[in-house]
């Protein structure tokens, strides 16, 4: 078990009994005095234990992990100013849980990791045996070669101060042997600093959660914020020769976007969110959605409710998602492209950033399920209805070609395998049905054919898609293909099918050049017509190349730029390429 064992496991308990044996009483009066020491250091460890963040839930504990998700994602490193060290130790409204348990061992055997040739065996035995304070894990193991922390060491010296105070009372000083007493004097006056040090910390940690409670702006809600601002502009196809879409319009914008966060949270596990969106951030103007940007806003600083959902769990592994508006596919499954799929630190573009005929589908309000079958496979289902992209669309409207069932709606599936830590991969499925003023089969990338491949009229389509991305540090190589199968509802076209193809392969290097930065690199075909009844399908080929630098200045400050290239926009070979340029910073509060 080796010497750290003694470091940090028997001298920590060593000491919790030094600071009671070492004033074991000779005499009536002696023994008054060393209860009153207890009881002090009784009251400091309930401090502690009041303070325990390990009781605590997380502010936003989103069920079931999400390597993806912005929620994820990826929120959630802690600061080191005064508000975040108090946020840390609030306990208002928390439900308090003990993790990791621990259980007292009557006897060394008990322990099966824990032999009688290990050199700390007979003061184990001691502190089972002869005190009954030894504590350990449920699954009989003592762990004496890994760290303690602080909160473990809390619970061991509580456990002994009471079992050695039990013990005084009743039996007196004489019980204790005076080997022990010696010990526990000795290490009392050498960590005596660092006991004074803890009483001070607690009460500047009291004084600070006084300032919080004094100040705080909801005892179940988190407000967070962002604020993200761009420069931009498209270069190249000056509209000459026939071509379909130019950059010769585009002017360089600035633009921006805010959003603003109301993460509430009733039981600790639970989720509600409640998002403001306002900014005036539309992007380059070519006229083709293959240049659309990742971090886009409506224009017109025109404020909207954009996300209403909440999710709970059912059990350990399995939770609900249920939402009004604003609640998409990829909150719920992995979209299994980390690195990319922010619109704040991942891609400028919008293509590069996940499958966008699975991920940028129907959504808005709806009903998702997730089960997290093992460690090794998940299953995601949702039927949403609304607009693609999210909007709310028509899902309100109780005429006809509205509501949740009749108007534009998604049924999606999903299955994660994840056969390593560092590798998965996912298929997923979603059916799709879209009323002739909201189609957009390819989820706002592509073709204008690929998006509405038989115009304005009621369109279905089937959506089938494989994901996968794998890390291996500083890599994060991930990618996916996607096929499509469109049909015509109504119109003179009704019946018609197409069939639509894209794929994308993208990387990320992480600490490149600084150690806070990353590289970025993406490049796939854009989803296309390759088969269509009655039309044409889109003659060329077009390719996505993409090159971004993200260097995060601190925890809260993000500063994204780079650039990107469609070659053949509109898949037309009589469109010359444009090149689309971003600098992105984000804050966040």
């Amino acid at each position: 078990m080796g010497r750290k064992l003694y470091d940090v496991v028997i001298f920590p308990l060593l000491l919790g009994m030094g600071l009671v044996l070492s004033t074991a009483p000779s005499s009536k009066a002696q023994k008054q005095v060393s209860n009153q020491i207890i009881d002090e250091t009784a009251h400091i460890l309930e401090k502690i234990e009041e303070y325990n963040p390990l009781k605590q839930p997380s502010p936003k504990s989103q069920p079931l992990a999400n390597s993806n998700q912005e929620t994820t994602t990826t929120l959630k490193e802690k600061t080191n100013d005064t508000l975040g060290q108090i946020e840390q130790y609030n306990q208002l409204d928390q439900p308090s849980e003990i993790s990791p348990s621990l259980e007292r061992v009557n006897s060394v055997n008990q322990l099966s990791d824990v032999l009688p040739t290990d050199w700390a065996y007979s003061a184990l035995q001691g502190l089972a045996e002869r005190y009954g304070c030894l504590l350990a894990a449920p699954n009989a193991t003592f762990g004496g070669n890994r760290a303690i922390s602080r909160y473990e060491f809390a619970a061991n010296l509580n456990e002994c101060l009471q079992v050695i105070q039990s013990l005084i009372e009743e039996f007196n000083e004489g019980y204790i042997s005076q080997e022990d007493l010696a010990k526990s004097q000795r290490l009392q006056e050498d960590f005596a600093i660092e006991i004074a040090d803890l009483k001070s910390r607690l009460n500047a940690l009291e004084t600070r959660t006084d300032v919080l409670e004094a100040n705080q702006f909801s005892t179940t809600t988190l407000l967070k914020g962002q604020v993200t601002m761009a420069l931009y502009d498209a270069f190249g196809n000056d509209g000459e020769d026939g071509a379909t879409v130019s950059a010769d319009d585009s002017q360089i914008g600035f633009g921006h976007a805010v959003t603003l966060n109301f993460d509430t949270s009733f039981t600790g596990l639970d989720f509600l969110r409640t998002r403001l969106s306002v900014g005036d951030l539309p992007g380059v103007n070519t006229g083709t959605a293959m240049t659309f940007l990742n971090a886009g806003s409506p224009p017109n600083d025109i404020a909207r409710l954009t996300e209403v959902y909440y999710i709970f769990p059912l059990n350990t592994k399995m939770s609900l998602y249920i939402g009004a508006a604003g609640l998409d596919f990829d909150l719920m499954a992995p979209a299994l492209n980390p690195r990319l799929i922010s619109g704040n630190t991942g891609s400028v573009a919008l293509f590069a950033a996940y499958n966008p005929t699975i991920y940028i589908q129907v959504g808005g309000a709806g009903l998702g399920y997730s089960y997290q079958i093992n460690d090794n496979f998940r299953l995601d289902v949702a039927y949403l209805g609304g607009a693609p992209g999210g909007g709310t669309g028509r899902v309100n409207d109780p005429r006809e070609g509205g509501g949740l069932f009749n108007g534009t709606n998604s049924a999606y599936a999903q299955l994660t395998v994840s056969p390593t830590v560092d590798f998965d991969f996912s298929f997923a499925y979603v059916r799709a049905y879209y009323t002739a003023d909201l189609v957009n089969v390819a989820g706002f990338t592509g073709s204008r054919n690929a998006q509405r491949p038989f115009g304005r009229v009621a369109t279905s389509a089937d959506h089938f898609g494989f994901q996968t991305s794998y890390r291996w540090a500083p890599f994060t190589i991930s990618g996916w293909v996607g096929y499509s199968n469109a049909e015509a509802e109504a119109g003179d076209r009704e019946g018609d099918e197409a069939d639509i193809w894209h794929w994308a392969v993208t990387v990320a290097i992480d600490d490149l050049v600084f150690e806070n930065g990353s590289l970025g690199l993406s490049v796939g075909q854009q989803p296309k017509v390759t088969d269509i009844d009655g039309g044409e399908d889109d003659p060329d080929t077009s390719i996505q190349f993409q090159i971004f630098y993200n260097y995060r200045i601190s925890n809260n400050i993000d500063l994204t730029s780079g650039f990107f290239i469609e070659t053949q926009p509109e898949h037309d070979d009589r469109n010359d390429p444009i090149t689309v340029f971003v600098t992105r910073a984000t804050w966040r509060f």
